[in-house]
């Protein structure tokens, strides 16, 4: 990894404002984690008589979806009283009247610290005008409880090849109500580099983390950049035979214009060898939906009303770009390590379905279907509308309303049963919502109309919510998965985490014909250049 020096920052007392150009370009982009100042977390454990408890200030780097999670500060420089007093009367010269400070001063009692980390880490860019997302928290002793947030910011990196940037940034609140002090130094360089082609051995395998039909799924680590990401590995013969080599294909696009989305998983790299078929995305420390939902047993309805608006979003971009989703269960939502999900496998994708667009492909899993998937009516993309209102009703109560274990039992169920809510469990609004979603017509169905996603989000159930502030990730998540590192891999199943990770060799070692491989053609893909629009996307192979 190329280093970084400290740049020359004497003279700088207050939080630079970036004054650089940005440009479109293909690179690598470096960012080192220096220190911050002044930051202020509430002391919650603070005990007369008994010293604090100590600090264990972290940073986390996400960009275009990828994470770097630093480890904890080298130092953390705890303020005494006399820097304490210094501290608050800086801070005072930022509010034009007494009145406005005194709210910040007698704020409860609380701990001032100013961290050194020096943490350094590069990023593959892919896109143009990226977002980078800085957040800083404050690790607790106790394993069970939340982290506290001490503030974040967003920066729209530079593109000058081999440039560094040296800024302190004020640290910002999510929600207005957040107290939020202090500032954090950041340097950044973006580094052109020549795309080529990848190949597994540019990845180092780190642990399994899922199992299928068709392969495996990896937890890797690329060389060049010590990024992490996750690795779906196919075996082609399964794919013809089972006669999903359209699937596959459609998966690969489909992971490709999920770039813009933030609540998506997307497509890094793909390449293949003639026996099998490489697809690298974003890999979500946070786990499965599934895994903290079997963990729990069921959700308070205000975590599960929060990971249905970030699903309301994703499955509105994948519906604007016609694609029906088809697979929505809690096997198929990931979280990252600050508590926000991202829809993942799109191997059931369709794609070119318009509004008026009816297809039949009996596919999805058993207690999500829509009845006119069961009934082979034809359907549109409202079935995606069904499946969410079945995992809301399972976010809520631990199991989705029409299930049994017999699985002809459980269709005629979805069908004709009425859908019951137990008394307590939901607000009035949001039984209104379920039963919109779950309308066995689809075309009366809350978002059946041309407006798709927007029916749900005007549904007096969300009048609350600000999906401008949403759709950035500026909304605080519920819950936060207590994450190590971006490598961690705690909250995937130990079944398959447990496992020794390999990139086995197939079975049967008879090639497949020339015919074949060329079905598998433009497979292959580096985002090699910006694409001017979400189609204009270059294919290799």
């Amino acid at each position: 990894m190329q280093m970084m020096v400290d740049a020359d920052v004497s003279g700088l007392t207050q939080p630079q404002a970036p004054n650089w150009e940005v440009l479109p370009a293909k690179g690598r982009l470096y960012i080192k984690v220096i220190e911050a100042r002044s930051l202020w977390t509430p002391n919650v454990l603070a005990v007369p008589g008994l010293p604090l408890r100590a600090r264990r200030p972290y940073v986390v780097a996400e960009f275009e979806m990828n994470e770097f999670i630093t480890k904890e500060a080298i130092e953390t420089n705890t303020f005494g009283p006399q820097e304490i007093a210094n501290a608050i009367e800086e801070e005072r010269l930022n509010y034009d009247n007494a009145e406005e400070f005194s709210g910040v001063r007698n704020t409860s009692p609380g701990v001032w610290m100013s961290p050194v980390w020096r943490h350094e880490a590069s990023f593959d860019v892919s896109q143009p005008e990226s977002e980078l997302t800085i957040s800083v928290w404050d690790r607790n002793d106790s394993s069970d409880s939340n982290e506290e947030f001490l503030g974040m910011l967003k920066i729209i990196t530079p593109m000058i090849d081999g440039k560094v940037y040296d800024h302190w940034f004020r640290l910002m609140p999510r929600q207005w109500n957040e107290k939020v002090r202090g500032d954090i130094r950041i340097q950044l360089m973006f580094k052109t580099v020549e795309g080529k082609r990848l190949c597994a051995e540019d990845f180092k395998l780190l642990k399994l983390v899922g199992k299928g039909s068709f392969g495996k799924v990896m937890l890797v680590k690329k060389a060049d950049t010590g990024r992490v990401y996750a690795m779906k590995i196919l075996n082609k013969k399964d794919i013809v035979k089972r006669q999903e080599i359209a699937h596959t294909m459609s998966e690969r696009n489909v992971l490709i214009h999920n770039a813009p989305s933030a609540f998506l998983v997307s497509l890094k790299f793909s390449f293949q060898t003639p026996e099998k078929l490489y697809l690298v995305t974003d890999y979500l420390s946070g786990g499965e939906l599934f895994y903290h939902l079997q963990r729990q047993g069921c959700f308070p309805e205000a975590l599960a009303k929060f990971y249905t608006c970030e699903l309301i979003c994703a499955l509105e971009y994948l519906h604007l770009n016609n694609i029906a989703y088809r697979d929505l269960k809690p096997e198929n939502v990931l979280l990252d390590s600050q508590g926000h999900i991202a829809l993942t496998d799109f191997g059931l994708c369709k794609e070119n379905m318009t509004q008026n667009q009816l297809t039949n492909t009996f596919c999805g899993t058993a207690a999500y279907l829509a009845p006119e998937v069961i009934l082979a009516e034809g359907y549109g993309k409202s079935v995606d509308w069904w499946s969410l209102g079945i995992l809301f009703y399972e976010m809520v109560m631990g199991i989705p309303p029409f299930y049994n274990e017999n699985v002809n039992l459980m269709y005629r169920k979805i069908l004709h049963n009425q859908l019951l809510f137990e008394a307590g469990q939901f607000s009035a609004q949001a039984e209104l919502f379920a039963s919109s979603l779950l309308d066995r017509n689809p075309e009366t169905r809350l978002g059946s109309s041309p407006s798709d996603a927007l029916e749900l989000k005007q549904h007096p159930y969300f009048a609350d919510v600000d999906w401008s502030r949403l759709e950035r990730k500026l909304v605080m998540p519920p819950y936060k998965p207590l994450v190590e590192s971006e490598s961690d891999a705690s909250y995937f199943d130990p079944v398959f985490t447990t496992m020794m990770p390999a990139d086995s060799l197939p079975n049967n070692s008879q090639s497949l014909s020339t015919f074949i491989q060329t079905q598998f053609h433009g497979f292959t893909w580096t985002p090699e250049k910006f694409p001017s629009s979400m189609r204009s996307i270059r294919l290799e192979d």
